[in-house]
C-alpha cells in the first residue's frame, strides 16, 4: 500500500513538473510574440515619417509658385511718359525727328529720385541736301494727352547747313500742362529759304 502511495506521489509530481514547464515555454512564446509585435509598430511608425517628409516637398513647391507672383506684381508698378514719335520726312532729303519729349516733376519713390518738371523738348533735323546751301525750316511740334488731344503747341525757326544734323529745343507755351502730355509730335517742318554761297562754304541765312 504505501509502495502504491509512493508512486502516485512521483507520478502526480512529474505531471505538475510537465505541466509547470509547459506553461513557462508557452509564456515564453507568447512574449516573444508580442515583442515582434512591438518591432512591426516601430516600422509602421518609420513608414509615417516617410509620409511627412513628402508633405515638406509640397509645401516647397506652393513657396517657389508663390515667389513667382510676387515677381509678376513688381511689374505693374510701371508708368508709361511722354514718349517721341518716329521720325518725320520732309522733302526729298530732309527729316526731323524728336529726340526727347517733355517730361512732367516726379516725387521721389522707391527705385526712383525726384526729378523736376522739363517743359522743353529736344528735336534733330538732318539735311542731306546741297553741302553749298545753308536752309532754313520752321518747325511746329505739338504735345499731345493720352488719347492723341492737343494740348498744347509750339513753334519755332531753325537753320542746317547742307549735309549736316542739328539738334534743337522747342519749348511749351504752356509749361503749366505739362502733366498732361503723353507724346510729342512733329507737325510739319516748312523749308523758308536757302541761301547758296560764292565759296561753296555754308553760311546762316538773313
Amino acid at each position: 500500500m504505501l509502495r502504491t502511495r509512493l508512486k502516485m506521489a512521483a507520478t502526480l509530481t512529474v505531471v505538475v513538473l510537465a505541466l509547470t514547464g509547459f506553461q513557462t515555454s508557452s509564456s515564453g512564446g507568447s512574449g516573444g510574440g508580442k515583442g515582434g509585435s512591438g518591432k512591426s509598430k516601430s516600422k509602421s511608425s518609420k513608414s509615417g515619417g516617410g509620409g511627412g517628409c513628402s508633405s515638406d516637398k509640397k509645401d516647397n513647391d506652393d513657396y517657389e509658385g508663390s515667389g513667382s507672383g510676387s515677381g509678376s506684381g513688381g511689374g505693374s508698378e510701371y508708368t508709361a511718359e511722354p514718349t517721341a514719335t518716329a521720325t518725320a520726312t520732309y522733302g526729298p532729303a530732309v527729316d526731323v525727328r524728336v529726340v526727347d519729349c517733355v517730361k512732367p516733376e516726379q516725387k521721389k519713390r522707391k527705385g526712383k529720385p525726384a526729378r523736376k518738371a522739363d517743359t522743353t523738348a529736344t528735336l534733330r533735323i538732318v539735311d542731306e541736301g546741297l553741302y553749298s546751301t545753308t536752309e532754313t525750316y520752321r518747325v511746329t511740334l505739338e504735345f499731345r494727352n493720352g488719347t492723341g488731344g492737343v494740348v498744347d503747341t509750339a513753334k519755332t525757326v531753325v537753320t542746317v547747313e547742307g549735309g549736316q544734323r542739328k539738334d534743337f529745343e522747342v519749348k511749351m507755351t504752356k509749361p503749366r500742362l505739362v502733366d498732361k502730355v503723353r507724346k510729342c509730335v512733329i507737325r510739319e517742318a516748312v523749308e523758308t529759304g536757302a541761301t547758296p554761297t560764292a565759296s561753296g562754304t555754308p553760311s546762316p541765312s538773313s
